[in-house]
């Protein structure tokens, strides 16, 4: 099965404004979801340190995921800006360098969720969900600007 092909952005606009609109709301999305991350590595720990006798490992084989999931959402916070620039210039290769990160990304980024899903809160988990849901949809739209962009109308 394959991604789908959109003509338009939200029906309305038009792919490269689309890819720059989505490069800078998710920047900023990327950063505040690494703030949230940050946060519940914070409660992760503080509860770890309460319950002293009782520890098996988990809470700090979950931190360490949280942590590096941190780490990989601040890289990608910087991508992003690389990536409007290119959509800004239309350098077909950063942008599918890009994506072939995003792709790799998420994967990971879907695994170290499903790994800690038990442990978070209602808020965390939405905000997770929404996060997924918005780099899903980005995907789409970067991958019908590089068909629409490139010649021969494939990859």
């Amino acid at each position: 099965m394959e991604l789908p092909v959109l003509d338009k952005f939200c029906f309305i606009f038009d792919l490269r404004t689309g890819c720059i609109v989505m490069g800078i709301i998710n920047s900023i999305l990327t950063f505040l979801l690494a703030l949230i991350l940050i946060a519940f590595a914070v409660d992760i720990k503080s509860a770890a340190e309460l319950k002293k006798d009782d520890m098996d490992g988990m809470s700090s084989v979950l931190y360490t995921i949280v942590v590096l999931l941190v780490v990989l959402l601040f890289l990608k916070f910087l991508l992003h800006f690389i990536f409007v620039w290119a959509v800004y210039k239309e350098r077909c290769s950063i942008m599918k360098k890009y994506c072939i990160f995003w792709i790799v990304f998420l994967v990971l980024y879907i695994i170290g969720f499903l790994k800690s899903l038990f442990h978070m809160g209602a808020g965390h988990v939405i905000a997770q969900i929404l996060f997924l849901a918005e780099n899903f949809y980005y995907i789409v739209v970067i991958r019908s600007y590089l068909i629409s962009i490139n010649e021969d109308g494939v990859l």
